[in-house]
């Protein structure tokens, strides 16, 4: 596997998790979820899953340029 094919598998799963994300995030918009610790923890994981995309997708555009 080279560069090329690491750097797409990384943008795929990147891609994966940004609309993990965007779904968790429109789901508990939707939810009856009162505002409680645990609403806090969901926010939490959501914006925790959006860093871990955005480093997966600098990593990937990294490896791409060298």
């Amino acid at each position: 596997m080279n560069k090329l094919d690491i750097a797409d598998e990384l943008t795929t799963y990147t891609n994966q998790l940004d609309n993990i994300t965007e779904l968790m995030l429109t789901n508990l918009n939707n939810s009856d979820i009162s505002k409680s610790k645990e609403l806090d923890r969901l926010y939490f994981l959501i914006d925790y899953a959006k860093q871990i995309s955005n480093d997966l997708y600098n990593f990937s555009n990294g490896i791409t340029k060298e």
